[in-house]
């Protein structure tokens, strides 16, 4: 059996999404998240099946009315592939990359998930996974320990390119040192070699700074992420990280593509710093989603990622609004790939 993690290139099924709804964290914004959701789900179903996880506190029928009324006013062309619904499975937050399941070659791995150490409720998000096994159609394997999708990413020669401060760390996994950590990755999910990063995060990231948000695998030998910018808040952090993913290039033999990292403040919080990165795309099949955010440096991101993606088509999706709670495309949306 190959339990070997599959990169996010490899056969996709279908994207999963979770819904937002009404009193949640995404209340005082909750128009434009839905918006933004309803956005993504064109996007996504015109070139893959979708599953739409709806929470319960959310009518079904008028989803559904709303649906048709969205893709009326859409491209003629949108909604080519399926989209179904699944309103039997409850969920605490929309950020289903770091509580779905992961796809190996050859099972559905579903970890445990503690809304990022502690930090925010998941009782019901940590059960996702298991409960999803009817529409995978194939055995969910139950792992013990805490890890979050949006924290790792590897290439198809089984390295792990992760920031150790959301992944070794006594929050999740307590008692469990480095050595301990990579011992369970290699077994849990084939990793034969380790890039870590270390002590970068972006303001405003709950996540303590997972590798979605600041560096992505593009091909086996080829990485993407967030450059310096010396007017961001987070200047040093950015220097930082491109000293050590160049570090990291280096000794794996990558290529390096640098991406803009734009400042984009809150339209909800005045003066509040928002996370905001191009390297929170999602990769399905022959297309790269690639969030935007309505500022100069979209172009200049969308350029970089379709030289370093030349077999992909580029889609865009404006995501200023999923900013607000501190994430972007990719952590809302768990592909499942193909077994």
């Amino acid at each position: 059996m190959n339990s070997a993690l599959k990169p996010e290139w490899s056969a996709v099924r279908a994207i999963v999404i979770a819904w937002p709804y009404e009193d949640s964290d995404w209340q005082d914004n909750y128009a434009q998240a839905e918006q933004c959701y309803w956005a993504m789900l064109i996007a996504f179903s015109t070139y893959s099946d979708v599953w739409v996880l709806l929470h319960s506190s959310i009518s079904k029928a008028q989803w559904l009315e709303d649906l048709d009324k969205e893709f009326g006013r859409s491209a003629a062309n949108a909604r080519r592939c399926a989209v179904s619904v699944i309103d039997s499975i409850d969920y605490d937050d929309t950020w289903i990359r770091d509580y779905g399941p992961l796809t190996t070659h050859s099972d559905y791995v579903s970890f445990c998930f503690n809304g990022w150490g502690g930090k925010y409720p998941a009782a019901l998000d940590t059960l996702v996974g298991k409960k999803l096994q009817p529409w995978l159609g194939d055995v969910v394997r139950e792992s013990e320990y805490f890890f979050e999708g949006g924290a790792l990413e590897i290439n198809d020669s089984g390295v792990l390119l992760a920031n150790k401060d959301c992944v070794i760390d006594t929050h999740r996994n307590p008692g469990l040192n480095q050595a301990a950590v990579e011992a369970i990755l290699a077994k849990e999910l084939g990793v034969k070699a380790f890039a870590w990063l270390e002590g970068i995060q972006l303001t405003g990231d709950d996540t303590d700074g997972h590798i979605d948000t600041i560096a992505r695998y593009v091909a086996n030998d080829s990485v993407v992420y967030s450059g310096p910018n010396p007017s961001h808040p987070d200047a040093a952090a950015l220097l930082a990280l491109k000293s050590q993913i160049s570090a990291l290039a280096a000794v794996h033999n990558w290529q390096l593509a640098e991406l803009p990292t734009p400042i984009v403040y809150s339209q909800v919080e005045e003066g509040q710093l928002l996370p905001a990165t191009y390297a929170n795309f999602l990769i399905c099949n022959d297309v790269a989603f690639v969030p935007v955010y309505g500022v100069s440096e979209d172009q200049i991101a969308v350029d970089v990622l379709t030289t370093a993606m030349p077999n992909k088509t580029i889609v865009t999706v404006r995501c200023e609004a999923l900013l607000e709670q501190h994430g972007s495309l990719h952590c809302a949306t768990m592909q499942i790939g193909a077994i």
